[in-house]
């Protein structure tokens, strides 16, 4: 036990209110953790920020892509409208545009009998709807109709042929044709001939440059395989058959074109 006199002599030399002094290295790393915090909450805000701006640009970049569609649906309707009125007392008649793209054609475009209207629009740039006609009692009637169509209106190009010869002229419309040996493909609706609904063959999508035979009843295709040596095309022809209300390739036949 120490005496009283170093007890007194301990507790007159210290200090009134002791400090403890952080050391240098420990102050400077806790004032480095603070920025690097406020840093992140300063990058937090602008990323917020940012989204926000971004997710209000999307909104308005659709809702203006909204507005332009309805705008051109509208378009694209009133404007079938006066064609069919008009379409009524002409014999033959066709018409297109292409901003909107639309086109119309209407006569005896499918049979001898009859009188149809055919009206392909193209609201989105990108799809396609396609609307069948008929003129009864002197009065249009929307007889069948799809939408929804890969669309590409630069290279549209409609062609009507009996393509499963049962005396009913039939709706191809071309979506793409490429350079050098030109192979076109599209869309091809089979025309019910009693009820004159539409029936589209997602087998013939790769079915370039059809062409229907009617002595063979079958639809002769065209597959290009680059060229020979000699620069020449290389072909394959495909012949097909209507199977099960299906196009089947049945034969193949490769052939060298100049």
């Amino acid at each position: 036990m120490l005496p009283h006199s170093l007890c007194r002599l301990g507790d007159s030399e210290a200090p009134a209110n002791r400090r403890y002094a952080w050391p240098q290295s420990l102050a400077a790393t806790l004032k480095k953790n603070r920025m690097q915090k406020l840093a992140i909450f300063i990058i937090g805000l602008i990323f917020i920020s940012c989204n926000q701006v971004s997710t209000k640009r999307e909104k308005t970049a659709n809702s203006d892509s909204l507005t332009v569609e309805r705008t051109n649906i509208k378009a694209l309707r009133d404007s079938t409208n006066r064609l069919l009125d008009v379409a009524t007392t002409k014999d033959t008649m066709e018409f297109q545009s292409s901003e909107p793209f639309m086109f119309f054609k209407s006569g005896n475009i499918l049979s001898s009998t009859q009188k149809n209207a055919i009206v392909i629009v193209c609201p989105t740039d990108t799809t396609y709807a396609v609307r069948l006609y008929s003129l009864r009692n002197n009065s249009w009637e929307l007889v069948d109709s799809i939408s929804n169509l890969d669309a590409f209106p630069s290279q549209f190009e409609l062609t009507l042929d009996d393509y499963n010869f049962d005396k009913q002229k039939d709706i191809y419309i071309q979506t793409s044709a490429s350079q050098g040996w030109s192979l076109s493909r599209g869309h091809l609706f089979i025309i019910d001939p009693v009820t004159k609904k539409l029936a589209r063959h997602e087998e013939a999508r790769n079915l370039a440059n059809m062409k229907p035979d009617p002595k063979t009843e079958t639809v002769v295709s065209e597959l290009w395989n680059g060229y020979n040596d000699k620069n020449q095309h290389q072909l394959t022809i495909l012949t097909n058959k209507w199977v099960n209300g299906k196009l089947k390739t049945i034969k193949q036949k490769n052939v060298t074109v100049k």
